[in-house]
């Protein structure tokens, strides 16, 4: 294993890999810890022949391809209580043959489907053998050509599916990625709107709108918009929901705000939670959260409005959104 640092942090709660990583395949699809595109030639890894695991418990992450070959890493992460992040980057795979039971009930794994853009084409497949499972999907965002209907799409056939969270992230597409795309739709109808789309558009602000649309869709939907992975050995599972909360709204206010955000206060907050042994709802409960570092009188109203809505997060909501125009200071906008 080794550790890691994914594209977005904010998104994905992870600190290690089972090694390679992926594996090659021949199909198109999306690496969550980068956010970027694997392609069908992309030069193939090699499977380590020895793999350790960490004595202590870690948040790791696994693809399935992996997996199927190295079973005995799987069961010793989580016999030694790590909790699993699971990318079905092998759509056929099924818990039986992971040497999973059907059902999830204790086990700390939480498989997550990657999910690309439709113009790149690996879509939403059947998730039916792993219905006894709270699984996810992780959606990769890219303002190509009618994108915003596109996600929408997915979001509600992945709810359909029994997804219980969907996580969205812009794919981070390199110069390369851009003009292979655009080879492939040469001499189509669609040819000067992808050009215009990869090269010639506004992609920040784009990707910006596109993960507004996600996340209104997902909420809609009644899904969660953040990986709310199981437990660790020794940890919350309470205090890492709510620490996957606060860093997703950490987010949306340096999109909403920039320079003035206070989502840093937010990550500081959560960092401390990732620690926690205790609910931090029954801390709250009796008045007692500000006894966890970073929790200053502006977090504590953050994260209680999260749990029990109504202001700051509505405000909040309503600004990142774009519900309401009117001027918001970082001081208003909460979860």
């Amino acid at each position: 294993m080794r550790r890691i640092e994914p594209a977005y942090p904010d998104l994905l709660p992870v600190t290690h890999v089972v090694r390679p990583g992926y594996l090659h395949s021949d199909l198109v699809e999306l690496d969550p810890i980068r956010m970027g595109i694997v392609w069908n030639d992309a030069p193939r890894r090699i499977l380590p022949k020895n793999g350790s695991v960490p004595r202590d418990p870690v948040r790791a992450i696994v693809f399935a391809r992996v997996a199927l070959k190295r079973l005995d890493i799987l069961e010793k992460l989580l016999e030694r209580g790590s909790s699993v992040l699971l990318v079905l980057d092998e759509a056929t795979a099924t818990p039986a043959d992971l040497g999973l039971g059907q059902r999830q009930d204790d086990l700390r794994l939480t498989p997550l489907l990657p999910v690309l853009p439709k113009y790149l084409g690996n879509g939403v497949g059947s998730m039916k053998a792993w219905k006894g499972y709270a699984w996810g999907a992780m959606l990769g965002l890219f303002p190509l050509p009618n994108a915003g209907d596109a996600i929408e799409r997915r979001v509600k056939k992945l709810g359909r599916a029994g997804a219980s969270f969907v996580a969205a992230a812009p794919l981070l597409l390199t110069p390369k990625d851009r003009h292979r795309i655009l080879d492939t739709f040469q001499d189509s109808k669609n040819e000067d709107r992808m050009e215009n789309a990869l090269f010639h558009a506004d992609v920040s602000r784009g990707l910006h709108a596109l993960e507004r649309r996600a996340g209104i869709a997902i909420r809609e939907a009644g899904m969660k918009a953040w990986v709310d992975g199981p437990s660790l050995d020794g940890r919350n599972a309470s205090a890492l929901t709510t620490a996957a909360r606060l860093r997703l709204w950490a987010r949306r206010l340096d999109q909403s705000h920039e320079e003035s955000s206070w989502g840093w206060r937010l990550r500081r907050a959560a960092s401390a939670l990732e620690h926690l042994q205790n609910d931090p709802k029954v801390l709250s409960s009796e008045n007692n959260l500000r006894v966890i570092p970073g929790f200053d009188p502006w977090v504590v109203e953050f994260t209680e409005s999260l749990w029990t809505g109504g202001e700051p997060l509505k405000t909040a909501w309503a600004n990142w959104a774009g519900v309401d125009t009117s001027p918001c200071t970082g001081r208003g906008a909460t979860d």
